[in-house]
């Protein structure tokens, strides 16, 4: 297949339907303990599929998503009308290097390392002003992602099957190299997919920022809109921002809070 994975949101939404509640619960916790006033209205760059769009609201948020892939956002916004939340959750065209709002939002959420798709650093100063901006003083931007392994061992994961509507895809998301020099991570994602009896192979390469935990801080402080809060890991439990972090803690969650 030539179509890159983002262009095919109803696999793309099969791949990544696990379920969200536990990540959710941890957002919440997040909310109730680092902004100091009640969260409502939530901001999702990146939006992809609508995962959260269509979760959100059941907790009595009001969500707006934007990517930059065009069958995203139309299957997005099929899915919000589909589930009649036209009036809670929102999704619009934008691309996360220069998307900033008037209206400012109480949180942020950027779920999955999309922000790893930003290579440059003026890239994502850019985006960490704008969505700066587009948050209230002392709301919060929580970004998941992983840094760079302090050795990087050959992957040997088998991947994961889910199936949906008769769908099923078994995905396989791998990390081939990182350059630290040029703080570029090398990846893999190679799908298997079952479309009701029709076998279709999808793989493709995606070239992502390596994170690098100083740099990570260093870039959060030069953009002037936040300062580290706090780190998670994946089971909820809190990080030391003293703590050598490195890509063997798995993907992170970071708080960002906005001054």
């Amino acid at each position: 297949m030539n179509k890159k994975l983002y262009n095919l949101p109803k696999y793309y939404d099969v791949a990544f339907s696990w379920d969200i509640t536990f990540e959710i619960k941890l957002f919440q916790k997040f909310f109730k303990r680092y902004v100091p006033f009640d969260v409502k209205n939530i901001l999702e760059p990146a939006c992809g599929t609508g995962r959260f769009l269509v979760s959100f609201p059941e907790y009595g948020y009001h969500i707006t998503g934007y990517d930059n892939s065009p069958e995203m956002i139309e299957y997005t916004q099929k899915r919000v009308a589909d589930e009649g939340l036209r009036n809670r959750a929102a999704v619009i065209t934008g691309d996360m290097r220069s998307t900033k709002f008037k209206t400012q939002f109480d949180a942020a959420i950027n779920s999955i390392n999309s922000l790893g798709y930003l290579l440059s650093d003026d890239d994502i100063l850019s985006h960490l002003r704008n969505t700066g901006e587009s948050l209230r003083s002392e709301g919060i931007y929580i970004v998941h992602l992983a840094c760079a392994c302090d050795k990087l061992e050959p992957c040997e994961d088998e991947g994961w099957i889910i199936e949906k509507n008769r769908i099923r895809v078994k995905t396989i998301w791998a990390i081939e190299k990182e350059d630290r020099q040029k703080k570029i991570s090398y990846q893999v994602c190679k799908m298997e997919i079952n479309d009701h009896g029709k076998n279709i192979v999808l793989e493709e390469q995606h070239i992502l920022r390596l994170w690098i935990f100083e740099d990570l801080k260093s870039l959060i402080r030069k953009s002037g809109k936040f300062e580290l809060a706090a780190i998670y890991d994946e089971s909820h439990k809190q990080i030391p921002l003293n703590t050598h972090i490195c890509g063997e803690l798995g993907n992170l969650y970071y708080v960002l809070k906005a001054l």
